[in-house]
């Protein structure tokens, strides 16, 4: 069995970039590796910031023959008194065999003629030079770009190639690259090293570039980077903030990691741990030490409970520059804390109120005003939201306070220069001032959540806030004409109505969408005299927006798709209770009920009869009173009356304003025995009778507990 190396040595990669390209590599190479028949034990695919490794382990060094069995004339067309015909020599002759290796065999159409095709395997090697020059120029990336005097593009230019199959060098040839790229056995090590590295063998390489200062295996080096971080935050009884985005940052950013620990001064504890920690995450890609390992207060203006004065910086150089490096990072660090507090300084010079002010001269989007136009529709949809949940604990003038000044701090020094930090520092600077928590906490998280799985707003006040805001932006880029198509959404449309329905189900907030948006459009339409829009077309595609969105949630959660089909897939359930998230919660919780309950197979399967016979029947499925409509004179057995009781129980709860699911399914439960005696062979009746005016009271009768069952979902799509 051999090996093959290839090592694509380029300037610095992106760190985005090297963190996507190791699956894109692998999964091509294999796919073509499979395609062409080539046998291997394992693919093994890393990236370092200058170069690209794949290593192929245990190929067969010949693939085997692909034999194809076909099927050619018919045979009497192909042998005339046992002589072959020319169509027998043309089909021997196509797949490259005698006559004699011919063979006729009976099929479901006469007797035809058939015979092997066989394909040579062919040599590992001489594939691999044809499929490494295909997947390298199929690889995909942002920014790729070209250099020298080739029209070739890649991430960023390439300097040398290895391409070794066990000691013999692999030649290729790729076509429009440089004309001065070589391709051999010698490989590069760290950069400070300065050293050429010749690689005898695959087998040897990952330990010849660690001899020469660099760690190839990217979770090796990750790994490496990780127990230094730990050590050293261990000996100081401190907590390291390293989210996964950081540290697979760092993982990218150096070959041969080595661990400082720097210090900035004391008095730069007097600004907010996110300011401090955006400037040494975001900006220096250092690893901030926190003295608590809890959630920090998000309205404190002061770090010096929260945040040490040490950091750790994960360095490229060599250790023998440790002490340099240090200074120069402190030095960096210093100067970015300075501006910080400068700013801070500054914005606190003026009011909230005051910054407030200013957002009338900043325009939002064209046709839509400026950014206090949209602060005053957010309000309106705080408002909506506040009068449909009904919720006691919320104070109506604090969340419209909240929604009112969610916007103040895009006017501030500090979020001009640190963007990430809007909504964070707009709740400090409330805090600061004498706001009360609940609208403070509410313009500080009204942006959560930001990104997939990301935290929610902590307080309800901050729920709506966020809501609001994010509601305000799909009902305004709808009318605006920018709708998300396909996977472009350059407006995150669909990440804003993910964290709407996310935090709506998390809250049980009360939300009937169709409302919402059908007031919001009426107040658009009032309001914003620049664009013009069919309110009919705009509110179809938010509503369906909103349903598709949903869906995804409910797969994303792991609800199971009978569940959804049943609510969702139905034609006969009331539309608009679609896109009512409590109701809809409510209702996937009941039915899990159901399907945990020990008779579960009983419920679903007489509920599912009644509703297949239903369809027999032309009662409406939003009729639920029997009065005028069922004729108990009709009735010839007991299980009919019993029935008809039953429905009447219904009839009394479902009259009750806050009556639940769980009440209706208890209905159902509790009387399974009246529901079956309907079809008993003793006590029940046949159904579709003879006398056309028993039947329609029959079906009636059945078409009102099908009626019923549909309150809750379709038991007909549920899997029994």
């Amino acid at each position: 069995m051999s090996t093959y190396l290839l090592e694509i040595g380029t300037e610095e990669l992106p760190a985005k970039f090297a963190e996507t390209i190791v699956n894109q590599f692998k999964s091509l190479i294999e796919f073509d590796l499979n395609k062409n028949f080539i046998k291997y034990e394992k693919v093994f695919c890393s990236t370092t910031p200058r170069r690209i490794v794949l290593m192929i382990f245990g190929i067969i060094d010949k693939g085997e023959d692909k034999i194809e069995f076909r099927k050619g004339p018919k045979a009497e067309s192909a042998f005339n008194n046992g002589s072959p015909t020319n169509a027998a020599k043309g089909f021997a002759k196509s797949l490259n065999i005698s006559i004699e290796d011919l063979q006729i065999k009976n099929t479901d159409k006469g007797d035809f003629v058939f015979g092997e095709k066989i394909e040579k395997g062919q040599l590992a090697k001489d594939l691999l030079s044809i499929i490494v020059p295909k997947v390298l120029k199929s690889l995909q990336g942002q920014r790729f770009m070209k250099w020298g005097f080739g029209n070739f593009k890649f991430s960023r230019p390439i300097r040398w190639i290895v391409s070794l199959y066990n000691s013999d060098l692999l030649d290729f040839s790729l076509k429009d690259i440089d004309n001065d790229l070589e391709i051999g056995n010698v490989s590069r090590g760290h950069r400070l090293f300065k050293n050429k590295v010749s690689i005898i063998h695959p087998d040897s390489y990952i330990s010849l570039l660690e001899d020469s200062g660099v760690i190839v295996k990217r979770d090796v080096r990750k790994e490496f980077i990780l127990n230094q971080i730990k050590n050293t935050s261990n000996k100081l009884a401190l907590y390291p903030d390293l989210p996964d985005p950081l540290i697979n940052e760092l993982t990218d950013l150096v070959e041969f990691p080595n661990l400082i620990l720097g210090e900035f001064d004391k008095s730069f504890l007097s600004l907010p741990a996110e300011v401090l920690c955006t400037v040494m995450k975001s900006h220096q890609r250092y690893i901030p030490l926190l003295k608590v390992n809890e959630n920090i207060n998000k309205l404190q203006l002061s770090s010096e409970n929260i945040l040490s004065t040490k950091f750790l910086c994960v360095s490229n150089g060599l250790s023998a520059a440790s002490d340099l490096i240090q200074r120069g990072n402190e030095n960096v660090l210093r100067a970015r804390f300075a501006d910080a507090k400068f700013f801070i300084a500054s914005d606190k010079k003026f009011s909230c109120e005051e910054r407030n002010l200013k957002i009338k001269n900043i325009s939002f989007m064209k046709g839509l005003g400026s950014l206090s136009d949209r602060v005053n529709r957010i309000e309106f949809i705080s408002e909506q939201i506040f009068n449909q949940i009904k919720d006691n604990d919320i104070n109506l003038p604090e969340i419209l306070q909240a929604a009112r000044l969610s916007k103040h701090d895009l006017c501030s020094e500090i979020v001009y220069e640190f963007p990430e930090l809007q909504g964070v520092m707009g709740g400090k600077y409330l805090k600061n001032e004498g706001y009360s928590e609940n609208i403070s906490l509410a313009v500080s998280e009204h942006y959560l959540p930001r990104f997939n799985k990301d935290e929610l707003p902590s307080t309800k006040y901050g729920s709506i806030t966020s809501i609001s805001d994010k509601f305000e932006t799909i009902i305004s880029l709808f009318i605006s004409g920018k709708r998300p198509s396909g996977s472009s959404d350059p407006y995150a449309l669909r990440r804003n109505l993910n964290g709407i329905i996310q935090i709506a189900w998390n809250f049980n907030f009360d939300i009937k969408f169709d409302v919402l948006v059908s007031d919001s459009l009426d107040y658009w339409k009032e309001n914003i005299n620049e664009t013009s829009f069919n309110y009919e077309d705009v509110s179809n595609e938010i509503l369906e927006f909103i349903k598709q969105r949903v869906l995804s949630y409910l797969e994303e959660i792991s609800i199971k798709k009978d569940i959804i089909n049943s609510i969702y897939n139905s034609k006969l359930i009331q539309k608009s209770k679609l896109l009512e998230i409590y109701d809809l919660k409510n209702r996937i919780s009941t039915i899990n009920n159901i399907k945990s309950n020990e008779n579960h197979i009983s419920i679903i399967n007489i509920i599912s009869r009644y509703s297949k016979l239903a369809g027999k029947g032309n009662l409406d499925t939003n009729i639920y009173l029997s009065e005028n409509l069922i004729k108990p004179n009709l009735f010839e057995k007991i299980s009919e009356n019993e029935v008809l009781n039953l429905i009447k129980k219904f009839e009394i709860l479902i009259s009750k304003s806050n009556w639940k699911y769980n009440e209706l399914i208890d209905l159902f439960v509790n009387h399974l025995d009246i529901l079956n005696d309907l079809f008993d062979i003793n006590k029940g009746v046949m159904i579709v009778s003879e006398d056309l005016s028993v039947r329609e009271n029959r079906l009636n009768l059945i078409s009102l507990i099908r009626n019923y069952s549909l309150l809750l979902c379709d038991f007909t799509l549920l899997n029994s």
